[in-house]
């Protein structure tokens, strides 16, 4: 054989050989495509779920613990000291929200700050009537209607934008799935 026959030889093993390493390469990256799409749809199963209970909790936190939801619940005209029932009221938010806490893993950084946003404003609130109308000058009921003025004058309500929040993420969550 001459050398331009071992050269077009060659030629033409190289080809072959670059036609097979292309097919090749194409169907390792669609099959990596592939592993990844059904590795992110296991992953959206596996915590789809946990994803819907942290924002169920988030809208069961912000509903419970609305102003409005909160003090029918813990019944102020049972209480004889005002600062009893304002030690309550601080008491219960505290807990309900440390009880949830874990969940922003799950409900993401927009839901979790605005429900911390709405408890903070509660206790900005009611820390604020307590500095205008000092508990032990007023009984219970007065001081609720007193901290209930002062909590329909904020606007937007703190609660309403953190259950926005939560039905946004919902909607991003129904979305993605």
């Amino acid at each position: 054989m001459s050398e331009t026959q071992w050269l077009s030889l060659l030629i033409v093993a190289l080809s072959g050989i670059l036609s097979v390493s292309a097919v090749l390469i194409f169907f390792w990256r669609r099959e990596i495509a592939e592993r990844e799409r059904l590795l992110r749809q296991q992953i959206l199963q596996t915590t789809l779920p946990l994803r819907l209970q942290a924002l169920e909790r988030a809208a069961l936190f912000l509903e419970r613990n609305d102003p409005n939801n909160l003090l029918p619940r813990l019944a102020p005209h049972t209480f004889s000291r005002t600062t009893d029932l304002i030690q309550t009221l601080f008491q219960s938010i505290q807990d309900e929200y440390l009880y949830n806490a874990a969940q922003q893993i799950y409900m993401g950084p927009q839901v979790w700050i605005a429900l911390r946003n709405a408890k903070n404003a509660l206790f900005q609130t009611l820390q604020a009537t307590m500095n205008e109308y000092p508990p032990t000058h007023l009984p219970p009921l007065q001081w609720v209607e007193k901290f209930k003025e002062k909590w329909r004058s904020l606007t937007p309500d703190p609660f309403q934008v953190g259950l926005g929040a939560v039905h946004g993420a919902m909607q991003r969550l129904v979305q993605e799935s």
